[in-house]
């Protein structure tokens, strides 16, 4: 663990730029963990819950002890999978339909992937990959409990993938980043932000544009693309999506949900002008439900 004094450092650090994002209201969201929401598998299960997700279908608020939850038989059995609520938006834009060819490309651990699964009934093409292969083998046991049935799992790094398929191959595609995972930091535990630094996002910046660029070439003509992190960093989200904005006929399509924490996407930072609207942008500030989190739904548009 750093020392007290270089860790006060960092911390200040780090505050010092999500309070130039956050509203002053959402500041003491970052002290404390965010819970955790149930989303009943469809493919197993029609159980239903108190307290349901008005945006989300089978989707449900959870506030108690989640391991009374991860340790019951509708947890073993795959009737239900526990996710930060902030996860079940990806999937919701993606919309699979059947025969769509999906591609997940940084599925691992599978939540998202298996929520893909059970809106299309394992009727869309559903691909998966990750880049580790004891990441890759904890999603497939995940998807065995889960009943769903992927197309084809692919072990690589998510920029590779398009030396492996044909470029305008897929209907739909999400990226669920790598990223630097500020919208899970705790600041109440004092090595929250070990692995935290500003060198840290620069690099993961440069992991984002290589995948979000293969994403594109991969991406059929008139086809979505999902991107999401859970993530603060404007480098890591706004920078990114202005990145292919700017090289790509893209259309950034609005994303209408009724999320009480949303705030406005960034159309600037530290002094750079992002030449692209981002307002559609969906960026969700932390609360004590949702994690701090950031999604782009994109369409392929042809000249």
């Amino acid at each position: 663990m750093a020392k007290p004094d270089k860790r006060l450092g960092k911390q200040g650090v780090f505050l010092g730029r999500v309070q130039s994002i956050l509203p002053e209201k959402y500041w003491p969201n970052l002290y404390g963990p965010r819970q955790q929401s149930i989303r009943v598998n469809a493919l197993k299960s029609d159980l239903t819950f108190p307290r349901p997700i008005k945006w989300a279908a089978n989707c449900y608020w959870f506030s108690g002890d989640k391991s009374k939850l991860t340790h019951g038989k509708d947890f073993d059995q795959g009737h239900i999978y526990l996710q930060n609520a902030a996860s079940f938006i990806p999937p919701l834009l993606i919309d699979p339909k059947p025969k769509q060819r999906v591609l997940d490309m940084c599925a691992a651990p599978g939540g998202k992937a298996s929520h893909i699964a059970a809106l299309s009934n394992n009727q869309a093409e559903l691909w998966v990959n990750d880049n580790s292969r004891t990441r890759l083998n904890r999603m497939m046991a995940n998807f065995e409990r889960l009943g769903v049935k992927t197309h084809n799992t692919t072990l690589h790094v998510a920029d590779h993938l398009k030396h492996d398929f044909p470029h305008d191959y897929f209907d739909k595609i999400l990226l669920d980043a790598p990223c630097s995972g500020e919208g899970m930091i705790d600041l109440s535990d004092p090595t929250s932000l070990t692995q935290w630094s500003t060198a840290q996002i620069k690099r993961m910046q440069g992991l984002q544009k290589r995948a979000i660029s293969t994403a594109w070439e991969l991406l059929k003509p008139g086809g979505h693309l999902v991107y999401s992190t859970c993530t603060i960093a404007p480098e890591e989200n706004e920078a990114v999506v202005n990145y292919l904005l700017r090289k790509h006929h893209a259309a950034l399509l609005p994303i209408n949900l009724p999320l009480e924490n949303r705030i406005p996407a960034l159309q600037q930072w530290n002094n750079k002008i992002y030449g692209s609207d981002l307002s559609n942008c969906l960026r969700l500030a932390p609360t004590p439900k949702i994690e701090a989190f950031f999604v782009a739904h994109i369409r392929k548009t042809t000249i």
